[in-house]
């Protein structure tokens, strides 16, 4: 008996906290085995292939018009990754890269495929991923042998989601983009505000100086995620975007002495990552696995995370202090709006 559609955010969320349980573990695992130079290369491989590899799975997806090959493709690489972790982990690293680019591109596309309208079922796939590297990160600094449990749970829900009723690929009756200029000036301008501050500031203060940070850091971003997708359907997304951004941007830059209120700005900003999939969905209507990519694959707030198991944090510290980081993460953001501003040109939605 297959499953309903409407329970496929739920069952590719879980997927999505396996996925990134499997990174998260062996990212650790073989960070902390290894010297500075061997850990920051594959860690690097990994967010190249991991999130810089979504766009091109999202064009992939978008062009074929074909989900079921790319869930499967899905469904086989994140078990293999785990596996090939007991042989070699720097190929299980690149395998699991590989894995993460297909799991959030087609997770995403399929649950915009039957999200209606809410950001409540966005909440529930985007918010185990950043539990799933938290915990990932903090159980591979042990034993590698959890790692065969956590590949089994991996087969297990593949098993369910390949039994359940995948969407069909469809496009949109409408066509007309949702955002006005105005919206898209302000977003840029929080959102790299609030990536700026979360990456230099919180990260940078609480992996080093609070013992648990990097846990606070996951729960706070999974709870702010999980609620913060079923309040903006009941006071709207566009006004709940604003709010949030703006609260966490005041709670990063006033209360970077405290864990707690940094937790509250963490939530805070997490909890657009539902709202802003929704709203890059209502931006790229006819490309949703592109739109999948571009928020989970360029807003990576939180993929550095295993950068802080690196036994020498200052050299770490380092690399995200160089002013041309600063220069390429607004480089980064350019090119994504860039790229919104051509479609948009295109299909005649804003300016027409």
């Amino acid at each position: 008996m297959k499953t309903s559609k409407n329970n496929q955010p739920l069952l590719w969320g879980l997927l999505h906290g396996v996925n990134d349980l499997v990174a998260g573990f062996i990212l650790a695992h073989y960070t902390l085995q290894q010297d500075y130079s061997n850990s920051f290369l594959y860690i690097t491989l990994y967010a190249i292939i991991g999130f810089g590899g979504q766009l091109p799975v999202g064009f992939w997806l978008d062009s074929s018009k074909q989900i079921k090959p790319f869930a499967h493709a899905s469904l086989i690489l994140l078990p293999i990754a785990a596996l090939t972790a007991f042989i070699s982990l720097p190929a299980a690293i690149i395998i699991s890269g590989l894995s993460s680019a297909f799991v959030h591109v087609t997770g995403g596309a399929i649950c915009l495929q039957v999200h209606n309208n809410k950001t409540g079922p966005l909440g529930l796939f985007t918010a185990p991923g950043v539990l799933g590297l938290t915990a990932g990160s903090l159980i591979g600094q042990y034993a590698i042998w959890p790692l065969a449990i956590i590949g089994a749970l991996a087969i297990l829900i593949g098993l369910i989601i390949s039994k359940s009723e995948l969407p069909t690929y469809t496009s949109p009756e409408k066509k007309q983009s949702e955002l006005d200029s105005h919206d898209l000036i302000m977003l840029t301008i929080l959102l790299v505000m609030c990536f700026r501050s979360f990456l230099y500031d919180v990260i940078n203060y609480s992996a080093e100086y609070f013992e648990d940070g990097v846990l606070y850091i996951g729960l706070s971003a999974f709870a702010g995620k999980i609620i913060g997708g079923f309040i903006a359907d009941k006071i709207g997304v566009k006004k709940f975007i604003y709010i949030t951004m703006l609260m966490a941007l005041l709670l990063f830059q006033f209360g970077k002495e405290n864990i707690y209120t940094l937790c509250m700005g963490i939530a805070c900003l997490q909890s657009s990552v539902p709202v802003t999939l929704l709203l890059m969905s209502r931006s790229l209507p006819l490309n949703p696995a592109t739109a999948t990519a571009l928020t989970l694959g360029t807003s990576i707030a939180l993929a550095g995370l295993p950068l802080y198991l690196v036994p020498d944090k200052e050299k770490i510290f380092n690399h995200f202090n160089n002013p041309l980081l600063t220069a390429g993460v607004f480089v980064l953001f350019i090119l994504a709006w860039a790229f919104l501003f051509i479609k948009w040109r295109k299909e005649k939605k804003i300016f027409s």
